[in-house]
């Protein structure tokens, strides 16, 4: 049975509104409406590679309180304005790599983790209040899974590294475990997204991961419970993008 709620008691902050690509409405529609999350569906951005062209986080960058750099259709920009977030426009994704990865930025602990010669300038202007760190690593956000303010998950050793520099706490785990189509592997950060202070959500399972027992005892360390989405393994979206909480 999938597991979409593990916690006894509905926790407070859940996130109420987010963002993921319409190509995994499908999959993981029913989950999150179970879970109370509201949320905005991304058409394919145009000009990407059509296998990455659903990812939310090649579209849209959440810079923290209601901003948001985003490369979207007139219809999306009107919503979020509508809903109070102040919108700063970034050309759309490009077919290759870096050029699609201009969004794709890691905010944690007051971080903004991203390969600094690629990141939209839209993004590095309004950023002011983060500390920019410059990393080789241009897809940073997918690459990330951020647990809390002071913790993250990652197979990426660049960033790791960079984090822990800045007294990040680090677990570095095997790359690949996660499903993405068209490719050999996805990453773990575009497989997870932040549900409330005490919840991580999973777009599928983890038990088959080979640091599965490590990521459990890091999250147990720290209050925080998994949440999967479905009973398929984990499988990289392009992030889903918490907005708003309740």
């Amino acid at each position: 049975m999938t597991n979409y709620v593990i916690t006894p008691h509905l926790p407070q902050n859940r996130t109420a509104l987010a963002v993921a690509g319409e190509r995994y409405r499908g999959r993981l529609g029913a989950a999150l409406a179970a879970l109370g999350v509201e949320m905005l569906w991304l058409p394919d951005a145009p000009g990407a590679d059509r296998r990455l062209a659903g990812h939310a986080d090649l579209s849209m960058l959440h810079l923290g309180g209601n901003k948001i750099v985003c490369a979207c259709a007139e219809p999306i920009v009107n919503y979020l304005t509508n809903r109070g977030f102040e919108l700063f426009s970034a050309p759309g994704p490009a077919e290759r790599y870096p050029g699609d990865c201009a969004l794709n930025a890691c905010i944690a602990g007051g971080h903004f983790f991203h390969r600094l010669d690629v990141t939209a300038r839209a993004a590095l202007e309004n950023a002011s209040e983060l500390e920019t760190i410059n990393v080789a690593q241009g897809y940073a956000k997918c690459s990330v899974c951020v647990v809390d303010e002071r913790s993250i998950i990652t197979a990426d050793r660049g960033i790791a590294e960079a984090a822990r520099r800045r007294a990040l706490e680090v677990l570095e785990i095997t790359p690949g475990h996660v499903e993405l189509e068209g490719f050999e592997y996805g990453f773990i950060g575009g497989a997870a997204f932040k549900l409330s202070k005490s919840e991580l959500a999973f777009t599928g399972r983890l038990d088959a991961h080979p640091d599965y027992n490590n990521i459990m005892a890091f999250l147990g360390a720290r209050g925080i419970a998994p949440i999967y989405l479905t009973d398929a393994p984990a499988f990289d979206v392009g992030s889903i993008l918490p907005l708003i909480e309740k």
